[in-house]
């Protein structure tokens, strides 16, 4: 009976029936279980469940009718062939979706090209990959083998099926009968996306791994020619639209500037020590907090005795975006990663500058570095570039007292550190330590408290050494990672919001007073700082301000926009208040939020205490000229970072 009706045209009902089962067992798999940080992935279930479903069977339908077209015409050996590429596209779509709901489940973004680009080498650091599915197996396991069983059945069937007579001429009627259908059920299902109650917000989550890929090239497309609004969105970025690199400065007295550091006594060249914490969240090391600084003493004596930015965000997500606003002073790009997809922008980073200054650059790592392909920029930056297999944050200290004993003599030193415990899923802590607790909030303190202990490693050997009264420290945080009820708020708010960039900033070091600045600042701003701090005048293209150089009149400088970027997802925060806008293309209105500028929130909860901004009531009018303006942000530096206008090449106005 089986091979009968796999002899008919029966049989293009069956895969279509496979895939569209294999894909629903999927999807409930994603929506039904917990994701890996507690609660489930959205908050309401029936509201993206149905909708991906919908959507799903209008691309399998879509497949099928394209294999029904194709054997219109395949005769002869072209049909084996025929029955292979059913087979494997088939395999392939069950496989990327199942990645893509792994993806959104850990990562809280979509499986696009954008995304392989970084993380095609990610299984280099096996340590990351083992933590990561340690922290949730069974969910990994269930998912393998719903594609495997979709995929064995599917070629079971293809490999059964009889060609030969389900193609035979004249084609029977109800081949069709059932092309007709099959292309009906492709165009209302795929178009669902746009007709069956559509939210912009919802519709990023539930797009189909094809969409988001066509999606990406078309970004690419687009930036081609300059948007309308370039001129609105470089004046909001704080450039110059008059000209051709718009925000390139030129120092003018450059060679002077670096010649006169060069030659200054060595005592007066403070060395520089950056720590970039793991996924810091901003909300629980808030050392405003009592019970916060006393669960981290370390970081809370760092930010007491220094000039303090509690209210700083991340250019983006993931971790190689932070690097890029710290290290290069820019804004991450609106739709992919901009270290990945734009390895030949012209830009001068902090390192390679303090280089030219007469600085040894190191940097320190417990993370593979072709994790998210970061070497080649780390060889680009520092003179010395270190990473420890699976090291922890105090082994990654003690490493760091070896580095600083034999620095070379004579150099004032810029150094690197990147600490590794705080990498989700928050174990990367000895074993002595005993398991990790299963309730997130405490897994992620216990590695906290543990960062902190290597902080405090660090920061006693620097002050009982020769350079005590000469080092500034710079503390800052990648991103931040949301909890549990922070992911549910992706339908609302997007991808990259407080949850994903809220991060703290800390400088500390000779002659600069205790202060506590609560004004919204971004990490672009470090590279600029510390340039400021030098009084080193040398051209670059930094996007962020200097926080040092007027730091007597800090508290009441003007200060611009901050914004962030994750795939196709937008923040921007103002004075004191919140803006996400998600998608960032379309017709949909920003989200406006009032910043808690102060810890207000549940402060008895160092993580779960804080969960999003608070709501308030502003005019439409004011909401649609800020989505007016995050737009033309958005098109005018994707435009900017297409056409390679950061930078002037060698010997053209630089």
């Amino acid at each position: 009976m089986t091979k009968k009706f796999l002899c008919t045209p029966l049989y293009w009902i069956a895969v279509s029936l496979i895939l569209i089962l294999g894909r629903i067992a999927l999807l409930c798999s994603l929506y039904l279980f917990k994701n890996p940080f507690g609660g489930p992935v959205v908050e309401n279930i029936h509201k993206f469940l149905w909708h991906s479903i919908y959507v799903e069977a209008g691309v399998v339908m879509a497949l099928t009718t394209c294999f029904i077209l194709a054997s219109f015409w395949v005769r002869g050996k072209g049909l084996s062939v025929l029955k292979v590429i059913i087979a494997v596209v088939g395999s392939i779509y069950i496989l990327t979706a199942g990645i893509d709901d792994e993806v959104q489940r850990w990562m809280f973004q979509k499986f696009t090209p954008s995304f392989i680009s970084v993380y095609a080498t990610a299984f280099t650091d096996t340590s990351i990959a083992l933590d990561v599915f340690s922290g949730d197996a069974f969910h990994f396991i269930l998912t393998t083998l719903l594609v495997i069983a979709s995929s064995a059945c599917l070629i079971a069937v293809t490999r059964k099926a009889d060609f030969q007579q389900i193609t035979q001429k004249p084609l029977k009627k109800n081949t069709f009968v059932i092309f007709g259908i099959s292309f009906l059920l492709a165009i209302v299902g795929c178009t669902s996306f746009w007709w069956f109650h559509p939210l912009p917000r919802r519709q990023v989550r539930i797009k189909p791994v094809v969409y988001t890929f066509i999606s990406e090239f078309i970004n690419t497309l687009d930036a081609r020619h300059a948007p309308d609004n370039y001129r609105e969105g470089i004046i909001a970025l704080g450039g110059n639209p008059d000209v051709e690199y718009p925000f390139w400065k030129k120092a003018e007295n450059e060679t002077e500037s670096i010649e006169t550091f060069k030659n200054k006594p060595f005592d007066e060249k403070p060395d520089i020590i950056v720590f970039t914490i793991e996924t810091l969240r901003g909300w629980t090391s808030d050392m405003r907090i009592g019970s916060g600084c006393k669960a981290l003493p370390h970081l809370c004596k760092l930010a007491q005795n220094g000039l303090y930015f509690p209210n700083t965000h991340s250019v983006g997500a993931p971790s190689i975006e932070g690097l890029l606003g710290i290290m290069e002073g820019v804004l991450s790009h609106p739709y992919v990663v901009f270290l990945n997809n734009y390895p030949n922008t012209r830009m001068r980073a902090l390192p390679e500058i303090l280089r030219e200054a007469g600085y040894h650059t190191e940097v320190l790592m417990g993370t593979d570095p072709r994790f998210a392909n970061e070497i080649v920029w780390f060889n680009q930056w520092f003179d010395y570039v270190e990473y420890i297999d699976n090291s922890n944050d105090v082994a990654l200290a003690n490493r760091f007292l070896d580095h600083y004993k034999n620095r070379p003599e004579g150099k004032p030193l810029f150094y690197h550190w990147m600490s590794r415990s705080m990498h989700v899923p928050f174990n990367n802590l000895p074993k002595d330590m005993g398991p990790t607790p299963d309730d997130p909030a405490e897994a992620y303190m216990r590695a906290i408290a543990y960062m902190d202990s290597s902080l405090g490693i660090i920061l006693d050997a620097v002050e009982n050494g020769p350079r005590a009264n000469n080092t500034l420290f710079v503390l800052t945080g990648d991103h931040s990672f949301p909890t549990g009820q922070q992911v549910q708020l992706a339908e609302k708010l997007g991808k990259i919001n407080d949850g994903r960039s809220w991060v703290s900033l800390i400088f500390n070091g000779p002659n600069i007073d205790p202060q506590i600045v609560s004004h919204q600042v971004s990490q672009s701003c470090i590279a600029p700082s510390i340039l400021g701090y030098l009084n080193l005048d040398v051209s670059n293209s930094f996007m962020g301000i200097d926080l040092l150089s007027n730091r007597d009149s800090i508290a009441s400088r003007a200060f611009p926009p901050v914004f962030s970027f994750e795939y196709g997802d937008m923040g921007m925060w103002e004075d004191s208040m919140t803006y996400y806008l998600s998608p960032i293309q379309g017709e949909n209105q920003a989200v406006a939020l009032k910043s808690y500028l102060d810890p207000t929130w549940d402060t008895t909860q160092l993580v779960n205490g804080f969960t999003q901004a608070a709501p308030i009531d502003i005019p439409a009018e004011k909401i649609e000229a800020k989505t007016k303006t995050m737009r033309a942000v958005s098109e005018a530096w994707k435009y900017i970072i297409y056409k390679n206008k950061l930078m002037p090449p060698k010997g053209k106005g630089n």
